[in-house]
């Protein structure tokens, strides 16, 4: 069982990234009743409906002791749950009775609440990371805002990017999946895009690009090797975990010109692009035929949910 870490680099902004290491055990709970809020709400939302339990008061082993972290105040709890219900189980419950079924199936038994980030040696901050299909770990609640546009996103696409992990750790990567872009997988050389887009825009004379330009750049070189984002390129593993991720959070226009149609001023990107269709097609399929969810219409709802709250 390997462990998914998500996580961003500080130096890009906006890269991500996850690390495979051993997974952990998980031990059902015993039975415990307490008269405290918190625990109420967890146990009667989370532990008895779907059979998870979620971590909010402070263990030490729930997190790496070489990180540096605090636990999350008590008032961001309760409106954690509340995001977790309503942008990522109530849109499958929505979706079909299937994708209802396959939710209450799937979903992990155990969420760690972290306030902070996870701030590691090289660097970079820990956003969150799955274990295997038995823990998903949610760091930064303390800055729980969703008016903040950037928050909420990050906090969504780490959600649903571990939980495509807990997928195809248990079924497997759609038929053909890897076949697609094989060549052009980066591994642990994926962080160099960003540099060699720095590079890129040197030699065209801007010696210091802003971060906008660099990511910019970098995510063409990603669409040209036939993935989303550059983290994507580290492996097929990654690449799928990108697709359903960014797929169900992104406007479908914008997802279609970014991604998938061409464009006249960029036509050294049409290969990758349809490279793309290409993993994505059988990413709607996979979806479709083994649990009848269609990707599309549980997007739908996702996205209506974002916008209800961007408009208030």
């Amino acid at each position: 069982m390997k462990k998914y870490i998500l996580y961003i680099l500080c130096l890009s902004g906006c890269l991500t990234a996850c690390h495979d290491e051993e997974a952990v055990s998980y031990t059902p709970d015993k039975v415990e009743y307490s008269t405290d809020e918190i625990d109420i709400y967890f146990q009667e939302n989370f532990q008895e409906k779907y059979g998870c339990a979620v971590r909010w008061k402070w263990v030490d082993n729930y997190v790496e002791t070489s990180y540096v972290v605090a636990p999350t105040m008590r008032k961001f709890l309760i409106p954690t749950g509340e995001m977790i219900r309503r942008f990522w189980i109530e849109p499958f419950l929505l979706e079909s009775k299937e994708s209802g079924d396959f939710i209450r199936k799937h979903f992990p038994p155990e969420i760690v609440c972290v306030g902070s980030e996870l701030r590691n040696p090289d660097g970079t901050r820990t956003l969150g990371y799955a274990d295997a299909g038995v823990r998903i770990t949610l760091t930064e609640l303390n800055y729980f805002d969703l008016s903040n546009k950037e928050w909420i996103s990050q906090q969504l696409h780490t959600i649903h990017h571990e939980f495509s992990h807990i997928i195809h750790q248990t079924y497997n990567l759609p038929n053909g999946f890897n076949k697609v872009s094989e060549l052009n997988y980066t591994g642990q050389a994926w962080d160099d895009i960003y540099s060699k887009a720095s590079l890129e825009l040197n030699g065209k004379g801007i010696k210091n690009p802003s971060q906008q330009q660099t990511d910019s750049v970098a995510q063409n070189m990603a669409i040209m090797r036939g993935m989303l984002t550059p983290y994507g390129t580290s492996s097929e593993f990654e690449d799928f975990a990108e697709i359903v991720s960014i797929f169900l959070l992104t406007d479908p226009v914008e997802f279609e010109t970014t991604y998938l149609y061409s464009d006249p001023k960029r036509p050294f990107l049409d290969n990758g692009k349809a490279m793309i269709q290409e993993k994505l097609t059988l990413v709607k399929e996979y979806y479709k035929s083994n649990f009848a969810i269609t990707l599309p219409h549980l997007r739908d709802i996702i996205l209506q949910r974002l916008n209800d709250i961007t408009k208030k």
